[in-house]
């Protein structure tokens, strides 16, 4: 202990703390190589072209980067060297047809990845970062020969001045940018390591005040000596390239003997052992009888007990036959606390379930080259980040799978990738289960084929795999019923009565199941668009479904646009809209308020929407505005449409300046909002005889022009008058009444 303690302290105390070092992970995949930087969290960064592949420069010069261990998990077919060209540079060189791209994943997480093929034309990391003259990184970093270190054997024997005397030597100057490599390595990995200990949770940071002066200030006794150390003593044969350190924490045993070997996720996350998946060997060599048989013979010891050796075989053989419940008992019962017993617990539940009851055990997993990517991606519903996914491990590692196991694990696994978009994996997942033939034909695999149709845009033949499933009346009726429903909603199509009906009777068969509930859903929106809205209400009622928010808001909504006038005014003033306790969307509250208002209950119109907050929707505006115009507010439904520039928003603004008197402005928003008709009428009552003329309807077309020119209309009392002129107002005003008479007769506005 006490030399762990000077070892911890001189390299902590004994170095330069200005640079902090930078980590460095790296990880090989399929089509790229990745480098991850954990640097400060406020660290920018650039990535451009450099003279022999790429420069990524940081804004800190002082970082201290540990190079170290890089090429330990990759190889040099991208990356063939990476170094320091300058302070806060790293260079690095790359082979032919290698292209880089960079991203933050998070504050302080910088990720590189050095992709096959050229770079795209609109890469912004091709551009020349600095001057060419930036030299290559060089092969080994330049050194100063420092004195090693060396652990003594015999320090209980010395005394202990002495021992902190050789392990902390005195100031020599300028040694900052010469540390011995091996030195730096380490000192970066026992930083990197109690930081991981730290973010576990097993240490809290501390405050150490330094230590004092061993010697007062000129003391030239044994210190002066140790300034002049012998030059490094070469390693022992054979431990030249071995690491001389080993971290490990209680939670890197709980993952398992790989936690610090090769395998490790693309983020550099510790993976699971391959050991602990292995289901293909765990019951290959019996039948299933003999196997189950044998494993329970063991599995208690020779003083009855539980062996826990006995009980991990008989985990393995359920999970290997897919009994993943009894799997589970098992550790339950026997109190399994062995490292893989809580993975294999999860094991059982994904089989049985298709989930996890624990997901957060496959936190980091999924991006692992081994087994437990293919865990990781069934244990939540969705995979929850494509890009981070190493499809190939996925896709080998079912392919490991028993035959049973892949037959019932294929289309769960399937579904999660169409889910996330990934139509390719999802078909390589269904070409694995259907090469072994006839074997692995299911209803569950003929349904994530239709899937597979659909997402390529072939209909007609998904449709017919859902009708070749549904004629079978197998378990996977259920799942196909309520494919078909889905794609016929999506599609805006009415569903057949009789695929309703067998929802229905399908959901009353499961019901009480996440399944059954599904189905009711859907029977219900389908009757909505059948424009039965009744039948739809009373069984959203009947099934206590009115909790769901947004299936009652897309009822309200669809019963708003489409629904008969008698069942609209039923839920609006006993249904499900004159219940408090029923959650519906604002939206749909304004759609059934406008609908109201135009068959003119404004007073429950306004009740609907009077606890909604402002949205600041058009939507809301123009309801608002209604109300406003209903309740006799003519310049606050004004102020409610401004910023609303819609043919609708005129036609309000037209309505609230007639209730206010302006004809002239209301003709102007009526013209604006395309309605000529109304704009001629209020012209009409505004004496707009040109408006009138050019807008207005024949009869008062022509009255406007006949009044202008007819001889009245230039008459001046003021003239000096004649026989003719008075013979020409006689016609003019016979002219004039006749034309009356065809106003006080037509049928058009007046």
């Amino acid at each position: 202990m006490q030399r762990a303690l000077l070892l911890v302290l001189f390299l902590l105390f004994g170095m330069p703390a200005a640079a902090q070092t930078v980590a460095i992970r790296s990880g090989e995949h399929a089509d790229f190589s990745r480098l991850v930087f954990e640097v400060p969290p406020d660290e920018t960064w650039t990535l451009g072209r450099g003279p022999d592949g790429y420069l990524l420069r940081f804004d800190n010069p002082d970082l201290d980067f540990a190079f170290g261990g890089i090429f330990n998990l990759i190889p040099r077919t991208r990356l063939v060297e990476i170094g320091l060209a300058e302070p806060g540079i790293v260079a690095l060189r790359v082979s032919r047809d290698v292209h880089a791209e960079a991203f933050t994943l998070r504050p302080g997480i910088v990720v590189l990845d050095l992709r096959d093929g050229p770079a795209p034309g609109d890469s912004p990391f091709e551009r020349p970062l600095i001057s060419e003259d930036v030299a290559p990184p060089a092969e080994t970093r330049p050194t100063v020969r420092v004195p090693q270190v060396r652990l003594p054997l015999d320090a209980g024997r010395r005394a202990t001045a002495l021992v902190v005397g050789r392990f902390i030597p005195p100031k020599v100057p300028d040694l900052a940018a010469a540390t011995d490599p091996r030195v730096a390595d380490a000192r970066s990995e026992l930083m990197k390591q109690i930081g991981r200990a730290a973010a576990q949770g097993l240490l809290e940071p501390a405050d150490i005040a330094p230590a004092p002066a061993l010697h007062p200030p000129g003391h030239q006794g044994h210190d002066s000596a140790e300034a002049s150390d012998p030059p490094p003593e070469p390693s022992l044969p054979g431990l030249g390239d071995r690491p001389n350190m080993h971290v490990e924490t209680s939670i890197d045993r709980g993952y398992g003997p790989g936690a610090n070997g090769q395998d490790r996720s693309a983020l550099g996350d510790p993976c699971y052992p391959d050991s602990y998946f292995d289901l293909a060997s765990w019951g290959a060599h019996l039948p299933p009888a003999a196997l189950i048989a044998d494993r329970r013979g063991s599995l208690l010891n020779m003083r009855d007990a539980a062996d826990p050796d006995g009980a991990g075989n008989l985990v393995r053989a359920y999970l290997a036959l897919g009994f993943g419940a009894e799997a589970r008992a098992v550790i339950d019962t026997v109190g399994l606390d062995t490292p893989p017993a809580a993975i294999w617990r999860q094991l059982g539940a994904i089989i049985d379930s298709g989930l996890a009851d624990t997901p957060e055990l496959f936190d980091g997993q999924i991006s692992c080259p081994s087994r437990a990517a293919l865990w990781a991606a069934l244990a939540r519903p969705q995979i929850p980040s494509v890009s981070d996914v190493d499809e190939a491990a996925v896709i080998r590692g079912f392919s490991e799978l028993p035959l049973h196991l892949r037959r019932h694990l294929g289309p769960i696994l399937a579904e999660r990738f169409l889910s996330s978009g990934e139509t390719a994996a999802a078909t390589r997942v269904r070409n694995a289960v259907a090469r072994a033939g006839d074997k692995t034909r299911s209803g569950e695999l003929t349904l994530v084929e239709a899937r597979l149709d659909l997402s390529q845009g072939e209909t007609d033949s998904a449709e017919a795999r859902i009708a070749e499933v549904l004629s079978e009346g197998g378990p996977s009726s259920p799942e196909a019923i309520v494919l078909q429903l889905e794609t016929d909603l999506a599609a805006g199509q009415v569903p057949e009565a009789d695929a309703l009906a067998l929802a229905e009777a399908l959901a009353y068969e499961r019901r009480g199941t996440a399944l059954g509930s599904r189905l009711l859903e859907l029977a219900i929106r389908g009757h909505a668009a059948r424009g039965n809205f009744a039948t739809a209400f009373g069984m959203l009622v009947h099934h206590g479904l009115d909790t769901r928010e947004e299936l009652v808001s897309d009822l309200v909504r669809g019963l708003a646009g489409q629904g008969d006038d008698a069942e609209l005014l039923r839920q609006a003033f006993v249904g499900v809209l004159a219940r408090p306790e029923v959650s519906v969307v604002p939206n749909a509250r304004f759609a059934v308020a406008d609908r109201l208002l135009r068959l003119g209950f404004a007073a429950r119109a306004e009740e609907i929407v009077a606890m909604i907050p402002p949205q600041g929707t058009s939507q809301e505006r123009l309801v608002r505005a209604r109300l406003a115009l209903a309740a006799g507010r003519p310049e606050q439904a004004t102020q409610y449409l401004s910023e609303v520039d819609t043919p609708e928003a005129d036609l309000l603004r037209a309505e609230a300046a007639r209730s206010r008197g302006d004809l002239a402005m209301a003709a102007d928003y009526y013209a604006a909002a395309g309605e000529t008709g109304k704009q001629a009428e209020l012209a009409w009552r505004d004496r707009d005889w040109s408006t009138v003329e050019a807008k207005g309807p024949e009869t008062q077309s022509g009255y406007a022009v006949l009044r202008q020119q007819t001889p009245a209309a230039s008459f001046d009392p003021a003239a000096e008058p004649s026989l003719s002129g008075a013979r020409a107002l006689l016609e003019g005003s016979e002219a004039m009444r006749d034309r009356l008479k065809d106003l006080l007769v037509s049928s058009g506005p007046r």
